[in-house]
């Protein structure tokens, strides 16, 4: 089969390897797969990324497809896949809190991903499809699951404005959410791209709206937009700190004690937010999303990293 290879920074090259094989597993046909910008950011070799995004690697953890190998009452079926492999037993698995495990594992990273024609996954991380769903639109379902994750941790009921730092795809998603629950949200974006894109979405953005805000969500997790949270983040107020572009940050904390300001961390989701976002999916705009063949991958990170796609999600196709 085909499957697209992240072999050095900067660099991704399409491979012939062999099919996965089912064992105690499943084989899922993959139906598209998104660029996340830990993917991204993986490939551009950046700081935060580069302790475990070490290359040779088959990435791709955002997918949906078809059923072709495993239990017969699976075949067939057009599915979502949870990446997030935990052990199940431990306090947090049994807690609900599989995200948190310790021994999690994540499909396209720890074990091969879903830029390929073909993946294994264990048969607990399949979810059926809502009847009439393109299955391409499945795909969708873990980055909408990361914003309802954050949406629900940022306790959206405290605030009546959000300011959503950085205008991709989680951060629209983010701020689709805040608007589902009655939140105003502004998006920052430096890239006029993009700012144009979002703003055709009914979106309010700018470049640094300024102000004091009762809701933060940085979804970039630089040095610079980390400040920025605490910068903007009015007393008594909430940043949720979603974006990993970078590990170590200096910032200014007698504000966050002095105004007892929250800092909240968001990882990934929970199970029950892995299935509401698969019931809201079917919502979301089919225009955030360019879909482009597998073999054009190499190309494609290279519009990506260059900031030459304005689309808020890019997924291969294989």
């Amino acid at each position: 089969m085909r499957a697209l290879y992240f072999e050095d920074y900067g660099r991704m090259a399409l491979r012939e390897v062999p099919d996965p094989v089912a064992g105690d597993e499943v084989v899922v046909r993959v139906a598209a797969c998104g660029v996340c910008g830990s993917d991204l950011e993986g490939y551009r070799g950046s700081p935060g990324m580069r302790r475990r995004r070490v290359p040779p690697l088959l990435l791709g953890h955002e997918f949906s497809g078809t059923v072709e190998q495993g239990p017969e009452a699976w075949r067939g079926k057009a599915v979502a896949v949870n990446p997030l492999v935990s052990c199940g037993s431990c306090p947090r698995c049994r807690e609900g809190r599989r995200h948190l495990c310790l021994a999690r594992a994540l499909i396209g990273l720890d074990r091969p991903g879903a830029f390929a024609e073909r993946v294994a996954v264990p048969v607990q991380q399949l979810h059926v499809l809502p009847e009439g769903l393109p299955v391409w639109k499945g795909a969708l379902a873990e980055p909408l699951a990361v914003a309802t994750h954050a949406v629900a941790l940022a306790e959206p009921g405290r605030a009546r404005r959000a300011l959503v730092l950085g205008g991709g795809a989680i951060g629209y998603l983010v701020a689709w959410g805040l608007a589902r629950a009655g939140i105003q949200p502004v998006v920052v974006e430096t890239n006029p791209a993009r700012r144009a894109f979002l703003r055709g979405l009914g979106l309010e953005v700018g470049e640094d709206p300024g102000g004091q805000w009762e809701l933060v969500v940085d979804t970039v997790g630089s040095e610079g937009s980390r400040r920025t949270g605490v910068e903007r983040l009015a007393e008594a107020g909430t940043l949720v700190l979603l974006g990993l572009h970078d590990n170590a940050t200096t910032l200014d904390l007698y504000p966050v004690i002095l105004g007892e300001r929250r800092l909240q961390g968001s990882y990934t989701y929970t199970d029950a937010d892995f299935q509401t976002s698969l019931r809201l999916v079917a919502s979301l705009p089919d225009e955030i999303v360019e879909r482009r063949p597998l073999e054009t991958g190499p190309s494609a990170f290279e519009d990506l990293a260059a900031g030459r796609v304005a689309c808020l999600k890019l997924m291969l196709v294989p």
